[in-house]
C-alpha cells in the first residue's frame, strides 16, 4: 500500500499555497476547497479521479490500481488492482460502486468492502465513464466514438451505436441527461441523442478542446486548447454561447454543484476559480505543479486533483 505524505509537510505546503495566492491573483475565501488535506502518493501520476455519487468517498486511478479516499479525513481506505492500464474513473449514479474503464472492460468494484464485483465486456475499448445521475444507466464512450449503455441493475450493455465521433477527446453528460456532449480531436464537439446516439447539433472549438465539464445551468463549459479561456455550449443549441477568461490555457474543468464556480487547472501553475455567474476571477492557486484532472464533491467542502501525486483539499 502507498501511503499519505507527512502532516508536517502538509502544513508547509498550505503556507507555501496562501503565499502564492495573495501574488497570483485574487485571495482565496473560504467558498473553495484550498487547504491541502492529504497528499496520496499513488507510486505514478493518477491520470483521472470523481467522488462516489457525486458526495461520497473519493476515487482515483493511477496505472492499474483504483484508489478508494475518505471524504472527511482524505487517507487512502483501499487500493484495488485491476490488472489493466485505467483510462477513467467514476461511480454508479447511487456512488454504491465505483467504476474504472482498462480495454474493452468496464470495472465494478464495491464500496465499502472493495472488491471487484463485476466486469462489463464492451464494443471497443473504453475512454470515458458517463453516469446519468437519478438512474440505473451509466454510457460508455470507447476510442472509435461508439457509446454502450450500461444497465447497472444487473451490470449488463443494452444498447451499443456509432456516433459521429471517430476520437473522442473528452465526453459529459449535458443537463437534462437527455444529451451526451462528446469532444472529438477534430476540433468539434458533438450533441448526440442518448437515446439512438444520432448527433443533433455540433459546434467546432477552435485548437480543440482540452478539458470539459457539465453545469445543472444548462451549459458544457469547454477549455479550448492553446486559449487563456473557457467557451460555454447551450445545452440547448449545442453551440458556443459564452466565455470565460482564464489565467492560463486550462487541462482539466470541474464545477460546483451549484454551476456557479468552475475549477480550472493550469498546467505548471495549479488551478483557478471563476464566477460563471458574472465572469470573475475568484482565485488562483499555484504549487500543484501539472494537474490533469479535477473533481468536486456536490457540497464543495473537498477536491481532489490528480498531478504528480494526488491531492485532496479541504475548504
Amino acid at each position: 500500500m502507498k501511503r499519505i505524505a507527512l502532516f508536517v509537510t502538509v502544513i508547509v505546503t498550505v503556507i507555501v499555497l496562501s503565499a502564492g495566492c495573495g501574488t497570483t491573483g485574487p485571495s482565496i475565501s473560504s467558498e473553495f476547497p484550498a487547504f491541502i488535506l492529504q497528499a496520496v502518493d499513488t507510486g505514478g501520476p493518477p491520470t483521472a479521479c470523481d467522488f462516489l455519487g457525486g458526495s461520497g468517498d473519493g476515487l482515483a486511478v493511477a496505472g492499474t490500481y483504483m484508489y478508494f479516499v475518505d471524504r472527511d479525513a482524505g487517507y487512502v481506505k483501499a487500493e484495488v488492482s485491476l490488472g489493466a492500464p485505467l483510462a477513467d474513473v467514476g461511480s454508479s449514479p447511487e456512488g454504491g460502486y465505483g467504476l474504472a474503464v482498462g480495454g474493452n472492460i468496464l470495472y465494478v468494484v464495491s464500496n465499502e468492502i472493495y472488491t471487484l464485483h463485476q466486469q462489463v465486456l464492451l464494443p471497443e475499448v473504453g475512454s470515458f465513464i458517463v453516469p446519468r445521475p437519478s438512474s440505473t444507466v451509466v454510457f460508455v464512450v470507447c476510442a472509435d466514438g461508439s457509446v454502450a449503455k450500461v444497465e447497472t441493475v444487473d451490470w449488463t450493455v443494452t444498447k451499443i451505436g456509432t456516433t459521429d465521433s471517430t476520437d473522442p477527446v473528452a465526453a459529459v453528460l449535458g443537463t437534462s441527461g437527455d444529451y451526451l456532449f462528446i469532444a472529438d480531436s477534430n476540433h468539434k464537439v458533438y450533441k448526440v441523442s442518448t437515446s439512438d446516439f444520432s448527433t443533433v447539433a455540433e459546434a467546432t472549438v477552435d485548437g480543440g478542446v482540452n478539458g470539459m465539464c457539465s453545469t445543472v445551468l444548462g451549459e458544457v463549459f469547454v477549455s479550448p486548447a492553446g486559449k487563456s479561456e473557457v467557451w460555454a455550449i447551450d445545452c440547448g443549441t449545442g453551440q458556443h454561447s459564452r466565455t470565460f477568461s482564464v489565467p492560463y490555457p486550462s487541462s482539466a474543468l470541474a464545477v460546483t454543484s451549484s454551476g456557479k464556480y468552475m475549477y480550472a487547472t493550469v498546467p505548471g501553475h495549479g488551478f483557478a476559480v471563476v464566477n460563471t455567474v458574472d465572469n470573475t476571477l475568484e482565485a488562483v492557486i499555484d504549487g500543484f505543479g501539472d494537474p490533469v484532472d479535477i473533481a468536486i464533491n456536490n457540497q464543495t467542502t473537498r477536491a481532489l486533483i490528480c498531478t504528480a501525486d494526488l491531492f485532496i483539499l479541504q475548504r
